[in-house]
């Protein structure tokens, strides 16, 4: 079954045109996704390494787990199926906390990605042995802030996005994070 998805505005709002995913690529729509940090009570983030079979960003290391909000979704919503899809692990609206908004455009060779990315903080325990990686994780570890800092001056392969440094500030705020 293929992916609907909801087109936005240049400002985000919903038109009430739905779409499948490929069609939104090709058109060069706007549309919403979103994305979920991941810090345990160690303040540790949970990195991902994406599937080499992923189109974008295939075999890097991620401070975000992603997907698109599907029509007729909110962002909350597709968090929490997305948690569940790509690492298998059920969570509860009351353990994000929104961050922000941050409107991404990028001009690829075959088509325009124009997307709203809703940024979340989930705060949880989660032991690493307990998670169920599907086809889009292939690997998870969790990484202390100065680790993370490390690997990013030292041009390691992950995934750098042009707010990076917004994220990595609110973690450094949130140092001490109440365990849930």
């Amino acid at each position: 079954m293929k992916e609907l998805i909801e087109v936005l505005d240049e400002n985000g709002h919903k038109t009430g045109i739905i779409k499948t995913k490929s069609e939104i690529k090709r058109n060069g729509d706007y549309h919403r996704a979103i994305r979920v940090v991941i810090v345990n009570s160690n303040n540790e983030v949970l990195f991902q390494k994406r599937s080499n079979k992923k189109k974008m960003f295939p075999n890097l290391w991620s401070i975000y787990l992603t997907g698109h909000v599907k029509a007729n979704e909110d962002s909350i919503d597709a968090v929490i199926r997305e948690v569940k899809e790509e690492i298998g692990i059920d969570i509860l609206s009351n353990e994000l906390e929104y961050l922000y908004t941050i409107k991404d455009e990028k001009k690829k060779s075959d088509y325009d990605e124009r997307i709203f990315f809703d940024t979340y903080l989930l705060k949880k325990d989660i032991d690493i042995n307990e998670i169920k990686m599907n086809n889009e994780v292939i690997g998870v570890q969790f990484l202390t802030l100065d680790e993370i800092k490390y690997l990013q001056e030292n041009n390691s392969k992950m995934i750098i996005s042009n707010d990076y440094d917004v994220i990595l500030n609110v973690l450094q705020e949130n140092r001490k994070i109440k365990r849930r």
